[in-house]
């Protein structure tokens, strides 16, 4: 097996806790954020140009998913996620694994098409977790992406395809904590660079916002967003990941 097949192979972990009640009035952007000197924070590239999307009962929107996340530390973060079939979703791999906070995540609260305190599709649990070895073990930000498993299928069909495409623009939309207390969903477009496996940009973001799709239109998405610097990345989609995704 060669070092490449090596770090893509899934790693998976079953949840063990259960989440409080979030009280959303409470959200403070710079605790709610995980973040630390090895994880650059998402950024807002000069002026913000982010649209914030009120309307979220249709493609992409529908869709992406406010995450609330519990990590052994006993702290509460926020990230993003994209619905790709019923009962899973994939988001960044930092999302569900990160040393700096204890390692994989104790509980998470998946909320499908939040807008404000609007929750149309209800609230889900993650009941299974998994993410690549290669981010798991060996810390690679290339392999920054991971999947979650729910604990009953939504109660819409409108999903995210996972594609594997080299667009030359593209947009991030997801939930920033820096805007309305992380509760509306934000987009940005911009052109698109490659670079080791991972898309560039100068989309604005903040932290909340990884785990957002890159869309190339609305329906499809080809990297995940999960890093900060401006400019901001996405992780390239690969197919052994979306395999393993879709056969889990």
């Amino acid at each position: 097996m060669s070092i490449d097949s090596k770090i893509q192979e899934l790693v998976f972990h079953n949840p063990i806790g259960s989440i409080d009640e979030i009280n959303e009035s409470e959200i403070v952007n710079d605790i709610w954020v995980e973040s630390s000197e090895d994880l650059t924070t998402e950024s807002v590239c000069g002026i913000d140009q982010r649209q914030k999307v009120v309307a979220t009962k249709q493609l992409p929107h529908i869709a992406i998913c406010k995450l609330y996340m519990q990590a052994p530390n006993e702290k509460t973060y926020v990230g993003s996620g994209w619905l790709v079939a019923n009962d899973r979703l994939y988001t960044a791999g930092h999302c569900l694994f990160y040393s700096s906070s204890g390692g994989w995540k104790k509980s998470i609260i998946v909320i499908p098409a939040k807008s404000g305190f609007s929750e149309p599709y209800g609230r889900y649990h993650a009941t299974s977790l998994t993410a690549p070895q290669g981010w798991t073990e060996n810390g690679s930000v290339r392999y920054d992406m991971g999947a979650i498993k729910l604990n009953k299928p939504v109660n819409h069909n409108s999903f995210i395809t996972p594609v594997l495409s080299e667009p030359n623009s593209g947009v991030v939309c997801g939930y920033p904590a820096d805007r309305d207390n992380g509760i509306f969903q934000y987009q940005m477009s911009d052109r698109l660079t490659k670079q080791s496996g991972r898309f560039l940009y100068q989309i604005d973001t903040f932290g909340g916002q990884s785990g957002s799709p890159l869309l190339r239109n609305r329906s499809q998405g080809v990297g995940i967003h999960n890093y900060g610097g401006c400019l901001n990345k996405s992780s390239d989609l690969y197919q052994s990941f979306i395999d393993g995704v879709a056969n889990w």
